[in-house]
């Protein structure tokens, strides 16, 4: 060892550098390790934790100089000028954190308050092994509504709907769909969490804030893993330029995350056209009750905005699908909401050929019209404009399970779990399809849809699934107390549903539930649906009658429920010839066309 070397050491020595250091790291762990407990306790932002760790680091530089400040051995004591200020120093930034941490945790729970409580979350029956979270994926986290009035949420929430169906557009990024990441709404939850729940990298969150004709959009793009923030930007417009700022955010997230745009840079993921601001207020309320299913009120306020801006493309794509999906929840006929859903459809892609929705629209009623090779190119188109959405791929889904090909449908609903895992109506009906599959045995199934209906309790089609799952198991009082349920959310008597499955529980009670599938006003819903007339007819051991049933559907159409014909209730006549021929006369199974 040279002589420098030798004489550096012997200074270190000499000025006790390495004990102090050592005292120093010491202290710092022990803070820190009170202050993890603290920030916990008080809900502190993990960003608190590391500005003090940066400060301690700064700290330790410090250190370093006073002692070798201080020199010679035995000089090591601190003058009283240089601990007052170190006392200073330290007071100042304990109180700064404190401020800020106090700030911070009482900012979370004004908005936790300020928000609607969001409802429980279970997780959906699994689909694949773990993988890793991709990088390239984002959940778009309902944004707050700083109005102060949350009857204005629906506005707030519009806003964050557009902004997610213009990131689902993006080819090869994955985009938690509206339904799971809007489970979160009102909760302070840890992004980790929320990272992990919806399997994301990376989450975006903000606020809306209108007054009269401007609006300030808020908006910050998270590690989910980190916490980092990796962009963030505030926009004060008017609501003329509203779309203008939903394309910023789309295009700046794409850019953040690396993801080309399958049009070039120059893309607008957002429709860049003219809206009447009170034709859009109309949408973006229609948008929130059609996700409640309030299908009815859905259709009346997107009429209302097409009805002020008749070119508004996205309000009658919205309408169309509404309009589609109305006979399930209430009686309107469905000839007549097909003709009404086809043409609002219709003038959706007259005006803009690229919205997604438009296509679903006309896949869900070509499929009640058993055009089948129709609606397999329109739910293919909707996938080709935005490969992301979990609302095409759940119809498709739905579509495939309906013409026969079960397999690829549960493909296709593993697809859209992934986007949407906490779904309640994808999560219901992965679960039959593996009971038909074969996949999952009974009990496995039977906890799958518990979970499910404990997440969903206000779901329709969430207990209208479960009463069939548990006829398929043969746990006929969970059937029945779901059918309860289902009617009490339609605003109908449920008393001669119920009859119906207690016929089907006890063979002594048949003759009187046939009577009541076939007769009671309790069951005009039943008794509308061809398929779901024969669906509880053989299951009470009326074969001829199901068999009859299911001739008038391949002459009428009259069904909208083709996904019950693989069911397991219809063993015992699928190899009937009658059942063979309504078969091949409505052309099922039907093979996809490949490519």
């Amino acid at each position: 060892m040279s002589d420098a070397a030798t004489g550096f050491l012997a200074r270190l020595k000499q000025r006790k550098l390495v004990q102090w250091a050592l005292a120093y790291i010491a202290a710092s762990f022990a803070l820190i390790q009170v202050l993890d407990v603290v920030a916990s306790r008080f809900d502190w932002p993990a960003q608190f934790e590391r500005v003090t760790i940066l400060a301690l680091v700064v700290g330790f530089l410090v250190m370093l100089l006073l002692a070798w400040y201080h020199g010679e051995r035995g000089q090591q004591r601190v003058s009283g000028a240089e601990l007052l200020l170190i006392t200073l120093v330290l007071a100042i930034g304990g109180g700064l954190a404190w401020q800020f941490g106090r700030v911070a945790s009482a900012s979370r729970r004004a908005d936790t308050a300020a928000a609607p409580v969001a409802r429980r979350v279970a997780p959906a029956p699994p689909v694949a092994a773990a993988v890793p979270i991709p990088a390239k994926s984002v959940a778009v986290l309902p944004f707050v509504n700083m109005s102060g009035d949350p009857k204005n949420d629906y506005f707030s929430d519009g806003i964050t709907e557009e902004i997610l169906d213009a990131l689902a557009q993006i080819p090869h990024l994955k985009v938690a769909a509206r339904t799971s990441a809007f489970a979160f709404k009102g909760k302070a939850e840890d992004l980790r969490r929320v990272g992990e729940v919806l399997d994301v990298a990376t989450v975006l969150e903000g606020s809306v804030q209108q007054s009269g004709d401007e609006v300030r959009i808020t908006a910050q793009l998270i590690d989910t893993r980190s916490g980092y923030h990796l962009w963030s930007e505030k926009y004060d417009r008017k609501l003329v330029s509203i779309f203008a700022v939903e394309d910023e955010i789309s295009k700046a997230i794409a850019d953040k995350l690396q993801v080309q745009l399958a049009g070039g840079s120059g893309q607008s993921l957002v429709a860049q056209q003219a809206i009447d601001p009170r034709a859009h207020d109309f949408y973006l309320r229609g948008l929130t009750l059609l996700a409640a299913r309030s299908v009815g009120e859905a259709v009346g306020a997107f009429r209302q905005a097409v009805a002020i801006d008749p070119d508004y493309a996205q309000a009658w794509a919205a309408l169309a699908e509404a309009q589609a999906l109305l006979p399930a929840y209430g009686p309107t006929a469905m000839q007549t909401a097909n003709a009404d859903s086809l043409e609002s459809a219709r003038r959706a892609l007259a005006a803009n050929p690229d919205v997604a929705l438009a296509h679903v629209a006309q896949g869900m009623v070509y499929m009640d019209q058993m055009r089948w090779a129709d609606a397999d190119g329109a739910f293919r188109g909707a996938l080709a404009l935005a490969p992301g959405d979990a609302e095409a791929l759940n119809q498709y889904g739905q579509f495939l399970e309906g013409v026969g090909q079960l397999q690829p449908a549960l493909v296709q609903f593993d697809r859209a779990l992934q986007r949407d895992p906490l779904s309640g109506v994808n999560g219901a009906i992965r679960v039959q399809l593996g009971l038909i599959l074969h996949r999952d045995d009974p009990a496995t199934a039977a906890a799958q849809i518990k979970a499910i209906l404990d997440a969903h309790p206000e779901s329709l089609y969430v207990h209208r699934s479960a009463a069939l799952i548990y006829l398929n198991l043969h746990r006929y009082p969970e059937a029945e107390a779901q059918s309860r349920a289902a009617a009490v959310l339609n605003g109908t008597d449920p008393e001669a549903t119920v009859q119906v499955i207690r016929g089907i529980a006890d063979p002594a009670l048949r003759a009187e539930a046939v009577h009541s599938l076939e007769t009671s006003p309790g069951n005009s819903g039943l008794q509308r649906d061809a398929i779901l007339h024969a669906y509880f007819l053989v299951q009470l051991g009326e074969r001829d009658r199901a068999l009859a049933a299911l001739e008038a559907y391949a002459i009428h159409g009259n069904s909208a429920i083709q996904q019950l014909l693989w069911f397991p209730a219809f063993d015992p006549v699928r190899d009937d010839p009658r059942f063979k021929a309504v078969l091949k006369k409505i052309g099922l199974p039907y093979k996809p066309r490949v490519g």
